[in-house]
């Protein structure tokens, strides 16, 4: 029964065996006076009786004491009569020789030499005498003892039992939590079904259900590493498959024309590798992002002006105008500027590259710390917003480059500021794409 107190069959073990001490300390005080109690008042009533007794007979007290039934106590017991006047009459063997009490009726309590006696003085003024019956406490203090030492010992070994009996229960009760361990113990990193406890202790059907949970979701990330992992394999072999192709045609050209061609599609295909990687690093950064302490005020000024610099070239090769919103340049909002530039970059580029060539891009500020981007493209068919929020999803029958991760990489950083993404259509036709912080 070594147990750690650290350890939850310890813990409560000693809880139990706490409680079980308080309570049994306590019913041993209390007993213990209890019975002191008793035993005290029903001495006090022999001393009563036997000084009334003798009082009532016209023996000698010395003949009484020889004829009665002898006891342990009788050496203890001490009886005197005294006249009013102050002479001995009579007294029971070994009895001292001075007055056991001061001659007053009632209960006392006297030191002679060095034994402590309690006397009941019964008088009777009739006859002349007084009657002293005294007690030896030295004997009252044996008896309560032997009779609380005769408690105590089956007490102790009840207790003994109790501290076994408490040790087995507890073992027993936490055994469903020892096979919930041991299951868990068990399993392989590798399986990440439920745990399949069906009938699970009320206490424990929290934790089982909370497992279950966890293993599930941990399924469903594991699964969507997978799916990352392939989809990103496959969006790179892509790009990297037209650069060997065209590197080949570049090293086998017979004229400058097609040499150049060739060279232009590295290129393009050089740069579209390059934002693939940029956009899967910056969504790993985003899911990633561990954030502590509320968010400081940004400026969106600043964003603004960083995201127009950045997307001017692809507009301008689109044709397409970037509308910023003056009333925009004038807000904070509670969210990190690197978060906020990557959240709307995402979705102005977006915009850009889906929208409708020599159209307008327009960055907007609406109610309620809402920041929308809207283009004067196609938009997107209310059926497939949701399809298109996931990784590399890209619209049916679209003829634009891309590797369907904007979406999702403004969506995971807002969400983890603490914000959403809420797509709608914009009116004549379009596409709203609004951040909500």
């Amino acid at each position: 029964m070594n147990a750690p107190l650290n350890s939850l069959h310890g813990r409560l073990f000693a809880l139990v065996a706490a409680v079980t001490m308080l309570v049994w300390a306590g019913a041993a005080t209390w007993t213990s006076l209890s019975t002191r109690a008793q035993v005290e008042e029903v001495l006090d009533r022999r001393l009563v009786e036997a000084a009334r007794m003798v009082a009532a007979l016209d023996v000698p007290v010395t003949d009484i004491a020889r004829r009665g039934p002898r006891t342990p106590y009788d050496r203890e017991l001490s009886c005197q009569i005294w006249s009013l006047r102050g002479e001995l009459v009579s007294h029971s063997a070994g009895s001292p020789a001075t007055p056991l009490a001061t001659g007053e009726a009632g209960f006392s309590e006297r030191w002679i030499g060095d034994e402590h006696w309690r006397v009941y003085t019964h008088v009777d003024a009739q006859r002349g005498i007084r009657v002293m019956v005294g007690d030896n406490l030295s004997v009252r203090d044996r008896l309560v003892s032997g009779m609380m030492l005769g408690l105590l010992l089956p007490a102790l070994a009840g207790l003994a039992a109790l501290a076994i009996l408490s040790w087995l229960s507890v073992s027993r009760g936490l055994r469903p939590l020892d096979r919930l361990a041991k299951s868990i113990e068990a399993r392989s990193p590798d399986l990440l079904t439920p745990l399949g406890i069906d009938k699970a202790p009320t206490e424990l059907a929290p934790v089982v259900r909370a497992m279950d949970g966890l293993l599930s979701r941990l399924a469903a990330a594991r699964q969507a590493e997978r799916d990352f992992v392939a989809n990103a394999a496959h969006e790179l072999l892509t790009p990297l498959a037209g650069l060997k192709t065209q590197a080949e045609v570049a090293r086998r050209a017979s004229n400058e024309n097609m040499r150049s061609h060739a060279l232009e599609r590295i290129v393009f295909s050089v740069d579209r590798t390059s934002r693939l990687v940029r956009q899967l690093l910056a969504l790993a950064r985003e899911e990633g992002r561990v954030r502590d302490g509320p968010p400081p005020r940004t400026s969106l000024r600043t964003v603004l002006d960083e995201i127009t610099q950045t997307c001017e070239p692809l507009a301008d090769a689109k044709g397409v105008t970037l509308d910023v919103d003056r009333s925009c340049r004038d807000r904070t909002v509670a969210i990190e500027a690197e978060v906020l530039a990557l959240a709307l970059g995402n979705l102005v580029e977006n915009a850009i590259l889906h929208g409708a060539a020599g159209g307008t891009v327009r960055i907007m500020c609406g109610e309620q710390r809402e920041i929308r981007v809207m283009d004067d493209g196609p938009g997107i068919p209310p059926d497939q917003r949701e399809r298109l929020r996931r990784r590399f999803e890209r619209g049916i029958g679209t003829d634009v480059p891309g590797s369907g991760l904007g979406l999702a990489i403004a969506e995971a950083a807002i969400a983890a500021a603490g914000g959403s993404l809420d797509l709608r259509s914009a009116e004549p036709h379009g596409l709203v794409a609004a951040i909500r912080i």
